[in-house]
């Protein structure tokens, strides 16, 4: 059976880069290569896309911007039909053969609904949610929002426009106490439209809340202020659509400082074990607890019953991993957002499901589905012929 050209598009223009980079390299070393030829496809910050050999190994990104020289430079032409990438240095405009895109960002113009948008101009199979979906799992309060509709609970939470804030950081904390829950300090700001704990702050006094809003919006238009839980335990699940729609096993994330930062997640190595010469595992490398045996069994299988009905009513695609939050002292959980294809793979909670599901099984899965969803897509009617134009 012929293979097929499957790229793996990472990088972006957005804060958690080089996240997607350490994502990428880690699926394109476990995807299927007899089912699969794999071609990386680089964005860099500036937005230019690139492809190469060379961008297989890791030391290309430590040596950026430098190293871009080694690497050709394509693009993606959002005209229907086109699927492939045009290489922009070819006098004959050559364009490289492209099956399935495979997506792997993190963060703004990859995880948000921007690329899928292209994609679906070009009429590209790709994996992951489409273009609404994707834009509202990145999107935190919109998203709370209409799963709150849903009959998923939810903590509390306030909407931040920069714009109003910098006529009046008096007003918007006005506003933000006037929100029911939001009356007392401690309070968690964090932007909008951002994963991976980047500018994130506790706010525990009116200067501490100017402080963490200014910060905030050093990376978003919009920062979503929700209540800081005392008691917080925090509980994620990985949600994936095949036939049926599944949940993988819970885990239970481990905070030093009870609120998981960017260096715990990514910059930890695996629980204090060395990891592939003390490399950044992503993700993978938190610490964790698989399967919490102490967890109440009641609030398990609450976690795994939203993560699947948010994933549904979202309209998500591929695999998502979805975030809760449970106040230990009375037991109640919340959702607290969603991470969608890209922007997780989830692969380690996978692994230990039962039955567990190997990476690279998990990765075909997700591959079959995008074919199966661009099939029912292509079969849709699109021409209603020119009947109003000549009347």
């Amino acid at each position: 059976m012929k293979k097929k050209n499957l790229a793996v598009l990472f990088g972006g223009r957005s804060v958690e880069h080089e996240i997607s980079v350490i994502t990428a390299l880690q699926l394109i070393n476990v995807i299927d290569v007899t089912q699969y030829n794999i071609i990386p496809v680089y964005i860099a910050q500036t937005g230019r896309w690139y492809v190469g050999d060379n961008l297989l190994d890791k030391n290309f990104y430590r040596r950026l911007p430098n190293s871009l020289k080694e690497a050709q430079e394509v693009a993606l032409l959002p005209v229907a039909g086109s699927k492939g990438l045009t290489y922009l240095n070819s006098r004959r405009n050559d364009v490289c053969a492209i099956d399935i895109y495979f997506l792997a960002f993190h963060g703004t113009f990859g995880e948000d609904g921007c690329i899928q948008g292209m994609l679906e101009m070009a009429d590209a199979t790709y994996t992951g949610c489409g273009v609404l979906p994707a834009a509202l799992g990145m999107n935190k309060y919109q998203c709370k929002m209409m799963l709150k509709a849903a009959g998923i609970p939810v903590l509390p939470a306030a909407l931040v426009d920069r714009r109003d804030a910098q006529k009046s950081l008096e007003s918007v904390r006005a506003q933000i106490f006037a929100t029911p829950g939001l009356e007392q300090l401690p309070l968690f700001v964090k932007p909008c439209n951002l994963g991976s704990s980047i500018g994130i702050g506790v706010a525990k006094d009116e200067r501490t809340l100017n402080a963490c809003l200014v910060n905030t919006f050093r990376y978003d238009s919009h920062a979503i202020v929700e209540p800081c839980v005392k008691e917080i335990v925090e509980v994620n699940v990985s949600v994936l659509e095949d036939d049926e729609i599944t949940a993988s096993v819970i885990e239970m994330p481990i905070s030093l400082s009870g609120v998981l930062t960017f260096e715990e997640k990514y910059l930890r190595d695996d629980g204090g074990k060395k990891t592939g010469g003390n490399e950044s595992q992503g993700m993978a490398s938190l610490s964790r607890i698989i399967d919490p045996p102490d967890l109440n069994p009641e609030l398990k299988q609450a976690a795994v019953d939203y993560a699947k009905q948010a994933f549904k009513v979202l309209g998500c695609s591929g695999v998502s991993r979805i975030d809760f939050i449970i106040d230990a002292s009375c037991d109640q959980l919340y959702f607290n957002e969603i991470n969608t294809l890209p922007g997780s793979l989830s692969f380690y909670l996978w692994v230990k499901s039962n039955p567990p599901l190997v990476y690279t099984e998990l990765l075909n899965r997700i591959i079959r589905q995008a074919e199966k969803r661009q099939v029912t897509k292509l079969a849709l009617k699109r021409q209603e012929g020119m009947r109003a134009l000549f009347k």
